[in-house]
């Protein structure tokens, strides 16, 4: 799947979960009174291209490599009969640039495109993982998913019943495209059960199985997560100890002075984020006032960064490591839309970025008075 089709699936898939506002200044509140916290212990690295990984015919080979010690893909390379057992999808992962997690059930020919698919067959089947994919081929058995973001890859195909944990999340999935929701023989219902919850927090993720451990959990209401007229405080927070979100509630002014956005971090949805929000918003999240944080330079190495609203006066720089960069607009109280500006030069690392950028709709581009060019930093 594209990254910029699996970044608006995600987008769509973690409504199901509520965290911080968008400005932040409220309680961390849980969508379900039997909400459960994912591990926060450390995770061990997993070996790609190893087991599961490259292809399995094994129950037990795939079974290891979905624990939450496993790794991000996991793929069989032939029908695979374990009738009577559960297979379960444990632990937070990233791949592809952002949290996700894959099942598959199909062979790839040089075209890249599916020459064989396969089947899995289980008694059930039970998904903790956030964002977790059935790719191409077939479970036969139930699917019971405890976790945001469940979708299907191409002709993915469940035999059997689909049963989500709550109305949130099975809202959720039916909101998804119909591409993205494959074929279900049975039933797609509600059996009440725990929610997987994922934290804000900075993260790191394993450089090969891809998961996600975290270093810290973000806290609501300290430093600019709240929002801040102080340059020392937004600093702070947007460095890479900070939190996902910093807010200003007033111009700030850094002139000469460059700023950093740090780090990788979970937002408030689930998925890998950082915000830096200039604005403030009312009770139906529309645009009340803008605010303009002037720097000599503003360089981004955060995954995923968004810029809300308001205008950054000077220079921007996109380092490699920071994908998925793009503005964030609303709309104000008479519903007209705000566009974020960039007083200055908007400078991307690489051609690829430029061209991720380029392909965005408008509602996530800024206006830039300068250029919008490839230029290191």
């Amino acid at each position: 799947m594209k990254k910029s089709k699996l970044i608006s699936l995600l987008a769509v898939s973690a409504l199901s979960v509520s965290f911080l506002t968008a400005c932040g200044g409220s309680d961390d509140k849980k969508t379900d009174d039997k909400t459960t916290e994912t591990s926060k212990e450390e995770t061990k690295t997993a070996e790609v291209f190893t087991g599961a990984t490259q292809g399995t015919d094994k129950f037990e080979t795939l079974s290891d490599g979905f624990a939450a010690t496993g790794a991000w893909l996991n793929a069989a390379s032939a029908d695979i009969d374990a009738s009577g057992k559960t297979l379960t999808v444990d632990g937070l992962f990233a791949g592809d640039g952002q949290v996700n997690r894959e099942l598959a059930l199909y062979k790839t020919g040089a075209d890249h495109k599916p020459e064989a698919t396969f089947t899995l067959t289980v008694d059930k089947m039970v998904v903790k993982s956030p964002s977790f994919a059935i790719a191409q081929g077939t479970v036969k058995g139930d699917v019971f998913v405890n976790a945001a973001g469940f979708h299907f890859e191409g002709t993915g195909k469940i035999d059997g019943n689909l049963i989500f944990a709550s109305d949130d999340l099975k809202t959720a999935f039916e909101a998804l495209d119909a591409a993205d929701k494959g074929t279900v023989t049975g039933e797609v219902k509600v059996e009440a059960s725990d929610v997987v919850a994922v934290k804000s927090g900075l993260v790191t993720i394993a450089a090969k199985g891809g998961a996600i451990a975290y270093e810290k959990v973000s806290e609501v209401k300290t430093g600019a997560t709240a929002g801040t007229k102080k340059l020392a405080d937004l600093a702070d927070t947007l460095g890479e100890n900070g939190a996902w979100l910093g807010a200003a509630t007033a111009d700030i002014d850094a002139s000469g002075k460059t700023l950093t956005v740090d780090g990788t971090f979970l937002g408030s949805k689930g998925l890998i984020a950082r915000k830096v929000a200039l604005y403030t918003q009312n009770a139906e999240h529309q645009v009340t006032e803008t605010y303009t944080l002037t720097a000599d330079k503003l360089v981004i190495n955060s995954p995923f960064t968004v810029i809300s609203n308001g205008v950054v006066k000077g220079d921007v720089y996109v380092a490699e490591s920071a994908i998925g960069f793009a503005a964030q607009n609303g709309k104000d109280t008479t519903g007209k839309p705000v566009t974020a500006k960039i007083d200055g030069n908007l400078y991307f690392a690489t051609q690829d970025q430029l061209d991720a950028y380029n392909k965005l709709a408008d509602t996530a581009k800024f206006e830039v008075t300068g250029e919008t060019a490839v230029k290191a930093n």
